[in-house]
């Protein structure tokens, strides 16, 4: 990849969203620079992606100069109108940074794309999910059936971000952590019934 992330996360309280990069330091990127960094959320990703947005981003970012390296801290209030929440902990946000310049001619062509991807949310819900169901466990050392779909959908989550399917990945954070038409959140843990809301349709 032309740039790497050194980090890209939200903050324990949802309130920060920190972002590392730069470009990579082999010789091949020597006259690669940070053009600009997208921000868009996970509903208007399309089957087009990881192409650049142009429009439904909700943070833009033009890097000026050749610059090779960035460290930001983002607030909610750095974003733009169509993004209209008081923190990150709501949402699966897709981070673009697009490069400029030239690579070197012998640059293998799966390092050579101008556009670097990178997806991130607020591991806190995973954290709170989890801790739902360890609770459980330790209550009447049961295994919920519902925590076999959770433990499912987050690997299949996961393998769906690392081989950049990302439809399929917003599919599944869906299932994990949004909430369906009526507001209540999918997966949310049932005590009583020992199931998840609406996971997957499994069990739920």
């Amino acid at each position: 990849m032309s740039v790497l992330f050194d980090q890209l996360r939200i903050s324990d309280d949802g309130k920060r969203m920190y972002i590392g990069i730069h470009v990579n330091k082999a010789e091949y990127f020597d006259n690669i620079y940070l053009d600009r960094l997208t921000i868009i959320p996970a509903d208007k990703v399309s089957e087009t992606s990881p192409h650049l947005p142009s429009s439904d981003y909700i943070y833009n970012k033009v890097f000026e100069g050749n610059q090779k390296e960035a460290d930001l801290v983002l607030l909610p209030t750095d974003f733009n109108e169509k993004f209209v929440k008081t923190d990150f902990s709501h949402d699966l946000f897709f981070v673009y940074v697009k490069v400029k310049g030239t690579p070197d001619p012998c640059t293998p062509c799966t390092l050579d794309e101008e556009i670097t991807l990178g997806v991130t949310f607020d591991e806190n819900l995973l954290y709170q999910k989890v801790m739902q169901f360890t609770k459980s466990l330790t209550d009447d050392c049961n295994i919920p059936v519902a925590f076999t779909d959770f433990i499912l959908l987050w690997n299949a989550f996961k393998a769906s971000v690392e081989t950049e399917h990302y439809i399929p990945a917003i599919k599944y954070w869906n299932m994990l952590f949004g909430m369906d038409a009526e507001g209540i959140p999918y997966g949310a843990y049932d005590k009583n019934s020992g199931v998840i809301h609406k996971l997957c349709g499994c069990h739920g």
